[in-house]
């Protein structure tokens, strides 16, 4: 899926957020920021659009503890992969008004 100059810059605000997640978990962020498009009603293999996206460390997306990993820091924070979109956009509408 090619991605469009409003799509990029939509991914690199998320990127130059704070994690969503540690956010929610109220701890400090140990890695950097990276997107991951939301899976909510996608297929094996498949990936959302550009604009379905939330901003994650790397330890809160990949790691074993993670999204992609066995899920606890969700269960912990009590949030699910939509909350953690709407979390996203929130943060991103604030800043953009500041």
């Amino acid at each position: 899926m090619s991605m469009s100059a409003e799509e990029r810059r939509w991914i690199n605000k998320a990127r130059s957020l704070p994690c969503v997640l540690c956010g929610a978990l109220g701890v400090d962020q140990q890695t950097p920021t990276t997107v991951h498009h939301i899976r909510e009603g996608q297929g094996m293999a498949q990936r959302s659009s550009h604009w379905l996206i939330a901003a994650l460390c790397a330890d809160c997306h990949q790691g074993a503890m993670g999204f992609h990993g066995d899920r606890t820091l969700l269960r912990v924070a009590k949030v699910e992969e939509l909350d953690l979109l709407a979390m996203t956009i929130e943060r991103i509408e604030k800043d953009g008004k500041s």
